[in-house]
């Protein structure tokens, strides 16, 4: 238990306290966040692909591929810089594998509170198909499942993801407090067992 949450601790502070950032964010100014992200994908693609064709084209060794990928990067690149909404769709899918894979995780450390004895370990799994739930809507809302206004979408995903990083921080927190209970229930016991002894 100890192990498992060292590797986890870290983790999930830092990615609950960007969500609960983006969701702010998110919710301030949804359609601003989506076009300044998605012009932001624009700009690195066209970046990496000029940089790729601009090394080819000094490069004394030529290579049959990387000049028409660093081109297709760049046009790729410029092409979603001027029409940003065309790849708006894939934040709704980023933010739904985020919300999902925090789920899985938010399932786990109920499990392991389960198997060490927490009583509330079910509100800990019910806080975390939450998540799951609302990372499988995003993931669907991308192909248009759902009539929702875009202003509105981006709105109850900033909230999603508010959601995702408060969850997150109080099952971590109560993961903690279980594993701490456990280990004071079994220095109790060591020390009963060497007193009988």
């Amino acid at each position: 238990m100890g192990e498992f949450l060292k590797k986890i601790k870290i983790d999930v502070i830092v990615t609950s306290v960007v969500c609960i950032i983006l969701g702010v964010v998110l919710i301030m100014f949804p359609t601003q966040v989506v076009t300044v992200a998605c012009q932001g994908v624009g700009v690195v693609l066209a970046i990496l692909g000029g940089v790729r064709v601009v090394s080819m084209l000094l490069s004394k060794e030529k290579s049959g591929i990387d000049l028409p990928f660093g081109l297709l990067l760049l046009i790729v690149g410029i092409w979603i810089l001027l029409h940003p909404a065309s790849i708006e769709s894939l934040i709704f899918i980023g933010v739904g594998v985020a919300l999902f894979v925090h789920g899985i995780k938010g399932i786990q450390m109920a499990w392991e509170t389960k198997k060490n004895g927490y009583g509330n370990w079910w509100s800990l799994l019910l806080l975390s198909l939450v998540n799951v739930v609302c990372g499988v809507v995003c993931v669907i809302d991308c192909f248009g499942v759902f009539t929702v206004a875009a202003t509105l979408a981006l709105t109850l995903v900033g909230v999603a993801l508010i959601y995702d990083g408060i969850s997150s921080i109080w099952i971590l927190s109560c993961v903690r407090k279980a594993a701490k209970n456990m280990i004071q229930d079994m220095e109790a016991v060591d020390v009963d067992y060497e007193e009988s002894r």
